[in-house]
């Protein structure tokens, strides 16, 4: 059974439209001018509108339109009812103003039921649909939530370093992820990856680095160790298509040296604040998720206090302008020469403003992590 609204200056056609559709189990609102029907429509849950084009005040077509633009009626199907004649300019003028059949008068019983079925079956699928796409958006607004509580809420507690990070996911659930992990003795992990493509395949990389990345909080395990072994490990349980770039570094704040190793990601940089120089950390490392055998370098690079340690995921810099031209590594470093003075949480916070300024839809295109540790 429908709730179906019936819109008709003349009692006569109420009563016969209410006669044939109650007998066809339906249940009949009524209302006589267009006021009434789009009060009725506002306040009372509807699936299909019968609407007498021809009405003093407000006609069948302004009627139309306006239940199109509300809330409650946007998608509900309406079929106007007319006694014109019915030529290809009344279907056009019909369909524009909001309606999606149209039945001239006097109808017949059989099309009458015919045309009312099939709306009804159309706003059965829509609803159908709104309901499937109502759990999705509850679905990725659930893995969103998780996603998010994986990421580190609270940072080592130490008078030699801090930290301060951004996250962006591009769609609902992105394929960025970074993490801090605090080893003891001194020793501090810093783990970047970017998972190839977003939504739900790519979270679910995500978790499994951070499982991963949790079972192996050995103080012993080197930044090599833990990237051919995440290799292995992940090549085994992701598709093809599918891989991802890593920096992992560990920070030993006994000696001033962090072990890095960079797998396919972009260049970390450290902002010297002796020289007021810029440095790239440019070991190599192959792509993990790929292929078996990969070659990875590990790195060492001394830090003093007042360097910073920059690391972030290429959705930081590879953003365009309208004119097509991209931000790129140049302008990323251009712009940090400017910021040397600038607190950890200040140079994070401007490079993301920058690079959304930039982009001509003041958004970002792909995932952005960064994470900038400060040496006290």
């Amino acid at each position: 059974m429908a709730r179906i609204l019936a819109v008709d200056d003349n009692e006569d056609n109420i009563f016969l439209l209410r006669m044939i559709l109650e007998n066809h189990d339906h249940e009949i609102l009524t209302a006589y001018n267009g006021k009434d029907a789009l009060e009725i429509a506002k306040n009372t849950a509807i699936d299909l509108v019968l609407l007498d084009v021809m009405m003093p005040g407000m006609n069948g077509m302004e009627v139309a339109a306006h239940l199109k633009k509300m809330e409650e009626t946007r998608h509900v199907p309406i079929i106007l009812l007319t006694a014109k004649k019915k030529d290809v300019e009344d279907v056009v003028e019909a369909l524009a103003s909001g309606a999606d059949e149209y039945i001239t008068k006097p109808f017949y019983e059989t099309e009458l039921v015919a045309r009312v079925t099939s709306m009804l079956r159309m706003k059965s699928l829509f609803d159908q649909i709104s309901r499937a796409n109502k759990m999705m958006a509850e679905d990725l607004q659930m893995a969103q939530a998780v996603q998010v509580s994986m990421l580190p809420t609270k940072y080592p507690d130490s008078n030699k370093i801090q930290f301060h990070a951004y996250y962006e996911a591009a769609t609902s659930i992105g394929g960025d992820y970074y993490d801090i992990m605090d080893y003891g003795n001194g020793k501090i992990g810093i783990l970047l990856a970017d998972v190839s493509g977003h939504g739900a395949s790519a979270a679910l990389i995500v978790s499994m680095i951070k499982t991963f990345a949790i079972s192996h909080m050995e103080a012993g395990t080197t930044p090599v160790q833990f990237a051919m072994s995440l290799n292995r490990k992940i090549i085994k349980m992701i598709p093809e298509e599918r891989y991802l770039t890593m920096f992992f570094g560990v920070a030993d704040l006994n000696t001033n040296i962090l072990t890095y190793v960079r797998a396919g990601h972009p260049y970390p940089l450290i902002l010297r604040k002796e020289d007021r120089s810029i440095v790239k950390l440019d070991v190599q490392g192959d792509i993990i998720g790929l292929v078996e055998d990969i070659n990875i370098e590990q790195g060492k690079v001394e830090f003093k206090p007042g360097d910073k340690l920059l690391v972030y995921s290429d959705g930081l810099f590879e953003v365009w302008n309208k004119e097509g031209e991209m931000y790129g590594m140049e302008n990323l470093l251009r712009d940090l020469n400017d910021r040397f003075d600038e607190s950890g949480a200040d140079i994070v916070n401007n490079l993301v403003l920058t690079t959304k300024t930039f982009n001509f839809e003041d958004s970002l295109d792909d995932d952005v992590a960064v994470v900038l540790a400060e040496f006290l």
